[in-house]
């Protein structure tokens, strides 16, 4: 199960830092990009930076436990190889769970943002997610985060170009 959100960003590919902005991400900020995002915090094990999410999709819970794949201002992978899905809030699974953002340039003023999760689960699991409308309300949620994390981006970038444009 793959989904793919787009996002055309006010603002030059070069201003875009997605690492950057991954990792010092706030927990109130990963609220604010989704309804169903509950919670989000950063670590480093074994001098690998990961993040922990918490969503609720589609009447599921899902804690994903990312680590970094590889990750540059232009783009970012992260991989959580165990995430947890609780199928109606109440039956655990595991999945594993590939999110994926690039920025590229489309002018000199404005760039493209894309947002790629991509779930990969057993036979099983896949069938009760499509019984569950799992699909649908990822693709909804991968499409709302997406607007929603390019208009942080593209903030972050205002603030950083008043805070500089008054220094």
């Amino acid at each position: 199960m793959k989904h793919t959100g787009t996002a055309v960003l006010d603002a030059p590919a070069d201003r875009v830092d997605l690492e950057n902005w991954l990792f010092t991400l706030s927990d109130a900020e990963y609220q604010a990009c989704a309804r169903g995002h509950r919670a989000a915090g950063t670590f480093v094990q074994n001098g690998v930076r990961g993040t922990v999410n918490v969503e609720a999709i589609g009447g599921h819970l899902i804690v994903q436990h990312y680590q970094e794949v590889s990750a540059k201002p232009s783009r970012v992978e992260m991989l959580s190889k165990r995430s947890r899905v609780y199928l109606f809030h109440l039956v655990p699974a595991t999945i594993q769970v590939r999110w994926t953002m690039s920025a590229t340039a489309r002018d000199a003023e404005t760039s493209e943002f894309r947002c790629t999760v991509e779930l990969t689960m057993s036979p099983l699991l896949r069938a009760l997610g499509a019984l569950s409308l799992l699909g649908v309300a990822i693709r909804a949620h991968t499409l709302e985060e997406t607007k929603l994390f390019g208009d942080d981006i593209v903030r972050k970038i205002g603030t950083s170009r008043s805070s500089s444009a008054g220094a």
